[in-house]
């Protein structure tokens, strides 16, 4: 556990009133968000830390770094409070959210089916990618071809859910089964790939396009597809605070500081042309 950008009063701001007139004196969202966090002064989220470069770990630590902490550092400095970023498993992650114990989910997929128990505030593009050893499987071009293939894939990720709708299909046309392996993060199951316990690997797209550009000899691409994108994840009963981290990402995109993150990491292909809430079609 690690706090980043200590309270910094100058860096305070309004970012929108709300019912205000001349002679009223209602709180700001704010102020309204600081009352909805666990403690008003520290924004505390919840992530499992496996997608590189969007959100990881290395070297055994716990600390969870990449495209999306930076992010959320700098929206939470914007909102005057501390960052104390929490490594849980992925599926521990909406029931902290659920009892309080977390204030936001630092980065998840913003599925439709998902948006009946929490909100999202979209920032980052997201998708998926067919990968193979180099110059291998040419043949398989989506996942209807993974009939008979070995695949590996993360645990719990979309990925799986739409592998067990190929691997019914593969049943129903008499075809083989996929031979599934999961895996606990992105580069777990690209060392199975590399060392050939797997065959093909289905992983987020912004791990197999760094993937590509760091080891273009070792992999190739198969097939690739847009997915829901990532957003900061907030329980239904903390409007106020989904909506000053919506100003503080709509007020980064607009003055700059949110495509120059990106750039860090070579990932403008996955930013945004707008921040939204709850805008996924997926």
């Amino acid at each position: 556990m690690k706090l980043m950008r200590p309270l910094s009063i100058a860096a305070i701001v309004a970012v929108v009133m709300v019912g205000c007139s001349s002679n009223d004196d209602s709180e700001s969202v704010d102020d309204k968000a600081r009352a909805q966090l666990s403690d008003a002064d520290i924004l505390v989220a919840a992530d499992s830390g496996s997608v590189k470069p969007l959100k990881y770990t290395e070297d055994g630590s716990d600390e969870i770094i990449g495209l999306i902490p930076d992010l959320t550092e700098e929206y939470a400095e914007r909102l005057g409070v501390d960052l104390d970023i929490q490594r849980v498993s992925g599926d521990a992650v909406v029931p902290g959210l659920q009892s309080n114990r977390f204030d936001v989910a630092l980065g998840i997929g913003d599925f439709q089916e998902r948006q009946d128990e929490m909100d999202f505030i979209d920032f980052v593009g997201g998708g998926v990618m067919l990968m193979a050893r180099d110059g291998e499987l040419e043949e398989v071009e989506n996942p209807d071809d993974l009939c008979g293939h070995s695949l590996g894939l993360m645990k719990g990720s979309i990925q799986q859910s739409i592998t067990d709708e190929a691997q019914d299909q593969c049943e129903s046309n008499g075809e083989a089964d996929i031979e599934v392996s999961t895996y606990s993060d992105g580069p777990s199951t690209a060392v199975a790939l590399e060392s050939g316990r797997v065959d093909i690997m289905w992983t987020d797209l912004a791990d197999g396009l760094q993937l590509l550009e760091q080891e273009p000899d070792t992999f190739s691409e198969l097939y690739q597809e847009e997915m829901a994108p990532y957003g900061v994840g907030v329980t239904k009963d903390k409007e106020d605070l989904r909506d000053a981290i919506y100003e503080a990402l709509t007020e980064m995109k607009e003055d700059g500081t949110y495509d120059e993150i990106l750039s860090e990491y070579d990932l403008e292909d996955l930013g945004v042309d707008e921040i939204q809430i709850n805008g996924s079609e997926f």
